[in-house]
């Protein structure tokens, strides 16, 4: 089902898809600064994203390994996600995963933003071909947000709010709307994945947490918090604003 035929014109599947996109934040600079420590980044990142990939987490309702609905590739410092299909467990499959792994790779060291959309998605695996406007949407979305997180097309939302796929009680707070600052200056009010709420257990002190404080983790990949350009540093004020708030909430 994966693998696409070659006349797309005249195929009949559905090919619709939920589609993420990540990419590392600042790793050009990394790479220039010290090209041990940001390949060291990629293999930590990898091994993040196998290691979610391998884990036997389970759909509440369906008792199903929520990895098997979706594959994962990786390209340079940029991951691509998708679904098998556009079921409710594919989302929910989608948002678990790529919410581990985002917090996963925080605690690697490794900062990621994303981008999550839903659409017509086609995949031939045999050719490592993939092609289609959601995974525009997610790159785009992601690589505008001024920050680390995870930012969610409205397409996706609707999916998840709406009947079958309504989340239950526990699932209420997975995701959230935020005033996300975006390039080139402003704000842009979008669905997020609200992660340091999901994750809140994997902060070692509560709230408030000073972007310093948040900082030093990417120390021996960047540099210092001081010795960052203004523009990398409002990305880590920006997120330390959100983990603040949802932390608080």
């Amino acid at each position: 089902m994966l693998v696409s035929k070659k006349n797309y014109m005249n195929d009949k599947l559905d090919h619709s898809r939920y589609v993420a996109h990540f990419d590392m934040l600042g790793f050009k600079n990394a790479a220039v600064r010290n090209l041990d420590e940001a390949w060291g980044a990629l293999c930590d990142l990898k091994s993040a994203m196998d290691k979610i990939l391998r884990m036997a987490i389970k759909d509440i309702s369906s008792k199903e390994v929520i990895a098997d609905r979706v594959r994962a590739y990786i390209f340079s410092d940029s991951i691509l996600v998708f679904t098998f299909s556009n079921k409710p467990e594919d989302l929910k499959a989608i948002l678990i995963l790529t919410s581990h792994l985002f917090s996963d790779s925080l605690a690697s060291c490794v900062p990621l933003r994303g981008g999550i959309s839903f659409g017509k998605f086609y995949v031939d695996l045999e050719q490592h071909l993939f092609c289609g406007i959601p995974f525009v949407q997610a790159y785009q979305i992601a690589e505008r947000a001024q920050w680390l997180g995870i930012v969610v097309h409205d397409s996706v939302a609707k999916n998840y709010f709406d009947e079958p796929c309504k989340p239950t009680s526990g699932e209420a707070h997975v995701l959230v709307q935020w005033d996300v600052p975006i390039k080139p200056s402003g704000q842009k009010k979008h669905w997020v994945i609200n992660w340091p709420h999901i994750f809140k257990h994997s902060f070692n002190k509560p709230a408030p947490i000073t972007t310093e404080e948040f900082y030093q983790a990417f120390e021996s990949l960047f540099g210092s918090y001081d010795e960052l350009e203004k523009g990398a540093k409002i990305k880590y004020v920006n997120t330390v604003e959100f983990v603040n708030w949802s932390l608080d909430r």
